[in-house]
């Protein structure tokens, strides 16, 4: 291919037209950050609903599971999973109620990790007003887009610290370099766990964090990350059955109806 054939697909690409003899593999980012696909929602007992869907996206950071406790398209979050997640139990649900689910992965950089161990059972020491201040305004530091994976890993958060409010307080700072978050997540490992977990949602350009009452005597390590949500996948629904324990009776998996009784 010549430079003019060159200059000539790549003006077709960014019409989104496709020729005969030019590529028309996706950008990067529309693999990236790509929406889960093919979500089901099987009820795999009278009260549990099982959740599944295609993991496409190759740079997600968790997948938010979000279902509508109405069934009116107001969806609110259950729970954050890992990367890479492609099924979700979601246990001990309300009988004979219908549920609509869907996934979507969040997507952005974490910063490094600070580790506090809170002090032993004591009367608290009342923070300083430096240390009780939390700080939600937009620092001085360079900005860059969380959306586009060539500037992705510079939008992460730097100079993460934290500081012991004794006994058991956290202060958390950080310099905020995202341009275009929908807001931070704050992530905690205890030390009895191997896995970072989703705590707290703050507001865009977050920089600080203070938080009391952390079980005494413990590890914990934090860290933070400027996240944007990803497209919803398809919506799910099922409906849930009797409740066991309410007494004998027949379950019959979805789509399924009972039979009256025979006659004599």
């Amino acid at each position: 291919m010549n430079l003019f054939e060159k200059a000539f697909c790549l003006a077709a690409l960014a019409g989104a037209i496709a020729l005969p003899g030019c590529s028309t593999m996706p950008p990067a980012n529309a693999t990236a950050f790509a929406t889960p696909t093919d979500l089901t929602a099987k009820l795999v007992d009278p009260l549990d609903i099982r959740l599944r869907w295609k993991d496409n996206a190759t740079a997600e950071a968790g997948y938010f599971v979000e279902y509508s406790p109405d069934a009116n398209n107001e969806f609110v979050t259950i729970t954050a999973l890992p990367p890479n997640s492609t099924t979700y139990l979601h246990p001990r649900l309300l009988p004979r109620t219908r549920f609509v689910f869907r996934v979507r992965a969040y997507f952005g950089p974490a910063s490094a990790t600070a580790t506090v161990t809170t002090g032993r059972e004591g009367p608290p020491e009342p923070p300083t007003a430096a240390e009780a201040a939390d700080t939600n305004s937009p620092d001085a530091g360079i900005k860059k887009s969380i959306r586009s994976i060539a500037t992705i890993a510079e939008a992460a958060p730097t100079d993460f610290r934290a500081m012991l409010i004794p006994p058991a307080g956290v202060k958390l700072d950080w310099v905020d370099h995202a341009s275009d978050a929908d807001g931070y997540l704050l992530e905690i490992k205890p030390q009895w766990s191997r896995h970072f977990k989703v705590s707290a949602f703050l507001p865009p350009h977050s920089t600080s964090l203070t938080s009391f009452n952390f079980p005494f005597n413990t590890r914990f390590t934090f860290r933070v990350r400027p996240f944007f949500y990803g497209q919803p996948s398809n919506l799910a629904e099922q409906t849930t059955g009797e409740d066991p324990t309410l007494g004998p009776g027949v379950w019959l998996p979805s789509g399924q109806s009972p039979q009256p009784p025979a006659h004599p």
